[in-house]
């Protein structure tokens, strides 16, 4: 094999084999795939929690919450439990007003 020379750009250092600005652009690229994603997910929680709140259920399932935790913790370790509450908090979103109203605790969201 010949030798390429290749001048290095400022603060560029190959990661895996791939320049730094190009790894850039693909984690740029994943984080905007990551947010839709989120905005889809937090979307069709937001289904769930209205058709359970009109049959008269809790807007949360601490079952289901614990089964999404320990999937993220079997797949990403101990800092998976941390990253699936995260998920879990924004996909609930924020208390209806009539929850919160009169000083009330709104059901299923302990």
């Amino acid at each position: 094999m010949g030798k390429v020379d290749v001048e290095p750009h400022e603060n560029a250092v190959a990661v895996a084999g791939i320049e730094i600005d190009e790894a850039r652009k693909e984690i740029d690229s994943l984080d905007l795939q990551i947010i839709d994603i989120m905005r889809r997910r937090r979307a069709i929680s937001h289904q769930i929690q209205q058709q359970r709140t009109s049959e008269g259920g809790t807007r949360t399932v601490l079952s289901r919450e614990k089964i999404i935790i320990d999937r993220y913790v079997a797949a990403l370790g101990s800092q998976g439990a941390t990253l699936a509450l995260n998920v879990l908090s924004f996909c609930r979103g924020r208390l209806p007003e009539s929850a919160t109203e009169a000083g009330g605790t709104p059901r299923g969201n302990s």
